[in-house]
């Protein structure tokens, strides 16, 4: 990031993903930046970044504050924000627009990591209706495309305001191009060719020779095939689908852990486990979620799942901690007949801890039966199946328990 020439940056939610102080540590290293304006430390008040900047180019004054989402002590992992906590963000975005207009800037931008999904906490567009004089948002979290403030493919309406919103979506699919013109502002996705930077590039190649090496690195041992073959783990149980809801179950201290066959993407052979297979497997880096949950929820995620079975859809579920017995022949939603739980059957009104992944927490693969539970945010799938693989030494069929989809 170094090499890539950035005036100013916002930390999100995953800066905090490896803790507080780690955060701080790579701040240290970088040559440009961090600000924001509702981090403080818990104790004293103070900022943990400097709020605001002023940034002057060409003769135009251009007057930047950062802001994080108050979601964020839930969407890393629990302790990880350390001694600080995230404010009110319209309180804070108020008190720097006053602040920059004093400044006597000729722009005023919000950097946001925010997102415009409306999940129970202010979205960016929320605040912008709220906060008067800032002419330019920049937001990101919720991975949305945006062009001129408006979602690109429609599916969010957003709260009207003054302020021109933008976001480029993901994973450097696009780059944000944003146009003032005599009081005009355009926000426009570039969309076409790669750009590379040869500076760029070759500070990448040392990092993927460095990644490539450690992915040889040897994290476990199986003396059985684990299956992740895609055709099964989106159809039926499998071997693997246990083993890894079986670690999620454990290292969370859940009654049930379920993921879709979908984010698992291919097999471990019979041998060493390198680094390398367990990335092949798990290749998204979802984070662990823990939700409680009603039993008809998890009556419904069954139902989801058996519908898909047959279809090698991604929604299919491998779950642990659950016995469910289904009636291939009934129609949909009146597949399952039984779902045991420590060999007692479900108690629809009863609340139960579920380990998940936040892809299905948010209601990836069309399973929207998790939306809307509060949610903490845990540890990677791959790093906790790491640790379950070095605690249980080498892999073997006695450890899976199986036969935990059964036929009527």
């Amino acid at each position: 990031m170094n090499t890539v020439g950035y005036d100013i940056g916002v930390p999100g939610n995953h800066e905090f993903d490896f803790s507080f102080d780690t955060l701080l540590e790579r701040v240290d290293q970088l040559n440009y930046p961090i600000i924001c304006s509702n981090l403080v430390y818990s104790d004293t008040g103070k900022n943990v970044f400097t709020e605001y900047m002023v940034i002057e180019k060409q003769g135009v004054k251009i007057g930047f504050f950062g802001l994080l989402s108050e979601e964020t002590p839930v969407s890393t992992m629990a302790g990880n924000l350390g001694p600080s906590e995230v404010t009110d963000p319209v309180d804070a975005a108020k008190r720097m627009a006053n602040i920059l207009k004093k400044e006597k800037v000729d722009c005023i931008v919000a950097i946001c990591h925010m997102g415009v999904v409306k999940e129970g906490y202010t979205t960016s567009d929320e605040l912008c209706a709220q906060v008067s004089g800032i002419d330019i948002c920049i937001d990101s979290h919720s991975h949305t495309e945006m062009e001129d403030g408006k979602v690109c493919d429609g599916s969010i309406e957003l709260v009207k305001s003054n302020t021109a919103i933008a976001s480029t979506g993901c994973n450097l699919k696009n780059v944000g191009v944003i146009t003032v013109d005599a009081g005009k502002i355009s926000a426009k996705l570039y969309r076409g060719p790669a750009l590379e930077y040869k500076t760029t590039s070759d500070v990448v190649k040392q990092v993927e020779d460095e990644v490539d090496r450690k992915m040889a690195g040897v994290v476990g041992h199986t003396a059985i095939l684990l299956d992740g073959e895609r055709n099964n783990v989106r159809n039926n149980e499998t071997n693997l689908g246990d083993l890894i809801t079986d670690a999620m179950r454990l290292a969370t201290d859940s009654t049930v852990a379920i993921i879709n066959g979908g984010g698992i993407r291919s097999s471990i052979q019979a041998g060493d486990i390198t680094l390398g297979d367990v990335f092949d497997v798990m290749p998204f880096q979802n984070f662990t979620c823990i939700l409680n949950v009603p039993g008809s929820a998890l009556w419904d995620e069954m139902e989801f799942s058996l519908a898909l079975k047959g279809s090698s859809k991604g929604g299919y579920l491998q779950y642990s901690g659950m016995t469910v017995t289904y009636d291939p022949s009934a129609a949909d939603n009146q597949k399952v007949k039984s779902i045991k739980i420590n060999g007692e059957e479900i108690d629809k009104i009863a609340t139960y801890k579920i380990a998940t992944i936040d892809f299905i927490a948010t209601g990836g693969d069309g399973n929207s039966y998790l939306v809307g539970y509060p949610k903490q945010i845990d540890a990677t799938v791959e790093s906790i199946f790491i640790d379950y693989l070095a605690e249980i030494g080498t892999v073997t069929d006695s450890m899976i328990e199986g036969n935990r989809l059964i036929e009527a």
